[in-house]
């Protein structure tokens, strides 16, 4: 495999990416009263009552290979530094640091921030470990160079407020939020009923949606777990309706062998009575094609019971036999064709029925469902044509 350029984006892109879902990921697991921020004070942190209670670095590769975070690396010790420097600046620390990679660590500080153990133990582990790396890039220079001058300065800070930081330090490696995404839709209460994967995807869009305005508006990134959950709500009951909706026009395909087939049917005929154009034709065919084949798939699904269907014909008839009759009052004396077309045009044109008691946008659910009842001789737009 090629290496990967030097000059590409894909790693910032992908930095990104991690970033955000991390952030979604703090979001599932805070509690009431706690929030999520991006490019606040890190990475990503957590704040709960105006305070900081964590904050992250994450660094990301795409080098499988590569070890993250080693002993005298740029990422390890400038991470440290900036939150030293916090420390110095704050007098405060927050409750747990996270070092957060998409990679394997490796190195003998990052052990130390593994083992396990008593707090003071594990501490000095760490700052011991620290202190030997510090020590190995000790030469004769008269200037270090700029890791060693960056590890300088950590160590120079006093060593019980190191000892006090370095505590509450720990290390994420092999971030991969693709396989945890079933771990993350049960931590957000989102149950097995729906397309995890899709309700995710919605939710990750909401929240770049949501930062983005943050920051054009010149405020912080900050998201509240109870805005969080007031969108999951939102999506829930919008998977919920599109469930029990038909889907929308661009995503029921008809092919062209469906068209042409459909052109020799009873309702195309009603159309060529009042000499409809081939374009309007070609859209009634398609809302035709379109509405038949998500009648039967809501069908199928059980989500709207088959007499609906029925009951919303009986509901359109009766409409267009009103319509009928306004045409045939307001348009006395126009020719046959005219009228019939103007009967066509009120009925289907911008009429949309609702649909098991909920609002149906989709035009072509009803102008397909007229033309259905056409196609039966149900309704018609010629006035002097007989009917059964």
């Amino acid at each position: 495999m090629a290496k990967q350029s030097a000059h590409s984006a894909e790693p910032m892109i992908q930095g990104v990416f991690l970033q955000l879902e991390r952030a979604l990921f703090h979001l599932a697991l805070c509690g009431h009263g706690e929030s999520v921020a991006v490019e606040l004070v890190d990475d990503v942190s957590r704040h709960k009552n105006g305070t900081e209670t964590m904050r992250e670095q994450y660094k990301n590769t795409l080098d499988g290979e590569k070890e993250m975070f080693a002993d005298r690396s740029i990422d390890l010790w400038r991470t440290l530094q900036i939150w030293v420097n916090d420390y110095r600046a704050s007098g405060s620390l927050c409750s747990q640091y996270l070092l957060v990679t998409n990679a394997k660590a490796a190195g003998a500080i990052v052990d130390a921030l593994r083992a396990s153990g008593s707090l003071s133990d594990r501490a000095t582990a760490i700052t011991t470990a620290m202190a030997t790396a510090s020590q190995a890039g000790r030469g004769k220079a008269k200037k270090p160079s700029k890791i060693q001058a960056i590890i300088n300065d950590v160590m120079a800070f006093p060593g019980p407020n190191l000892i006090d930081l370095v505590a509450r330090i720990e290390v994420v490696e092999g971030f991969d939020y693709n396989a945890m995404r079933p771990e993350l839709a049960t931590h957000l209460g989102i149950g097995p009923d729906f397309d995890r994967d899709a309700f995710l995807t919605d939710l990750m869009g909401w929240l770049v949606e949501t930062l983005q305005s943050a920051w054009g508006s010149g405020v912080a990134g900050i998201i509240t777990k109870e805005a969080c959950l007031r969108q999951i709500d939102a999506v829930r009951l919008r998977t919920a309706r599109r469930r029990l909706l038909p889907r929308p026009s661009s995503e029921v395909m008809v092919g062209d062998e469906q068209v042409a087939s459909a052109r020799g049917r009873a309702f195309v005929d009603h159309l060529g009575r009042i000499k409809i154009d081939d374009d309007e034709v070609l859209q009634a065919i398609e809302h035709f094609l379109q509405f038949n084949v998500e009648r039967h798939r809501l069908v199928n699904e059980g989500e709207i019971p088959p007499q609906e269907w029925v009951d919303r014909g009986n509901r359109l008839k009766q409409r267009w036999q009103s319509v009928a009759r306004k045409v045939r009052l307001d348009h006395a004396g126009k020719d046959r064709v005219l009228r019939g077309q103007h009967v066509f045009a009120d009925t289907t044109y911008f009429h949309r029925e609702d649909l098991a008691g909920h609002p149906c946008d989709e035009l072509y659910v009803t102008s397909g469902h007229y033309h259905r009842l056409a196609d039966d001789n149900q309704v018609w737009w010629d006035p002097e044509f007989q009917g059964n």
